[in-house]
């Protein structure tokens, strides 16, 4: 049996790296110091579910995104190394995050596999400090400094692969150079027996927190110090602020 146990972590740990990379704590990409920490619910598989994506973009701009399919282990991450890769792209192609997810939500559809999942995906562009955002069924994004934390704007958008003939629009606005944001997953913020809210709040005065603190690498202190609250689920978090 420990030998069972210890193959298996031989084999999922760089199974997760193919699939999944763990980026370095303070990666400094396209104007924006991103860290990001990925926990999976089946720790013998290594991967799960959730995503994220911190891609350069041949414009200059960087994609940001954090997803979940429905489901845990093997049986999810297939589907989540699909829509990943294909957000990787569509992003890369020069879509927009409203037109990504349109086109990830009518893939899932045509499958007909029943393969459901949330998503929120966003593009940064270093010359004026502007992000651009589209959600599809997914928790808000957080903007936080010194003063507090408050959710951004939430666009309409349903949760991918239900409703073949929607649509997904994006929103935009700009940063501050003292901001930083949170994308996560329900992991981070769902505990059985408690109120989804509270566990909002907790991750909010989390961020809120760090950034009052002495850390000058906020992304990374945010992702190092975030407890997961329900450890049978899959959970991913990622975080970004401005540089300079």
């Amino acid at each position: 049996m420990r030998h069972a146990l210890m193959t298996g972590r031989e084999i999922s740990q760089p199974l997760r790296q193919t699939v999944l990379p763990e980026p370095e704590c303070g990666t400094d990409l396209n104007g924006m110091r991103v860290a990001a920490r990925y926990h999976a619910a089946d720790q013998a598989v290594g991967v799960g579910g959730d995503w994220y994506l911190s891609d350069p973009l041949p414009c200059g701009d960087l994609l940001l995104a954090v997803g979940d399919v429905v489901g845990h282990g093997l049986a999810a991450a297939g589907p989540m190394v699909q829509l990943r890769h294909a957000m990787a792209a569509l992003a890369a192609a020069g879509h927009g995050p409203g037109e990504i997810l349109t086109a990830l939500n009518g893939l899932l559809c045509r499958q007909r596999a029943g393969t459901m999942a949330t998503a929120v995906v966003a593009t940064y562009r270093p010359l004026d400090r502007k992000l651009t955002w589209a959600r599809a069924g997914h928790p808000p994004i957080l903007r936080a400094n010194r003063d507090g934390v408050e959710p951004l704007w939430e666009p309409a958008g349903a949760i991918l692969g239900a409703f073949p003939d929607v649509g997904y629009t994006h929103t935009a606005g700009r940063l501050a150079a003292d901001e930083l944001l949170v994308m996560y997953t329900d992991g981070y913020v769902e505990e059985p027996g408690r109120d989804v809210d509270d566990g909002l709040r907790q991750l909010g005065d989390h961020a809120s927190s760090v950034m009052r603190g002495p850390a000058t690498d906020g992304p990374t202190a945010v992702v190092d110090r975030l407890r997961r609250r329900n450890p049978r689920d899959d959970a991913c978090v990622l975080a970004a602020a401005p540089l300079g």
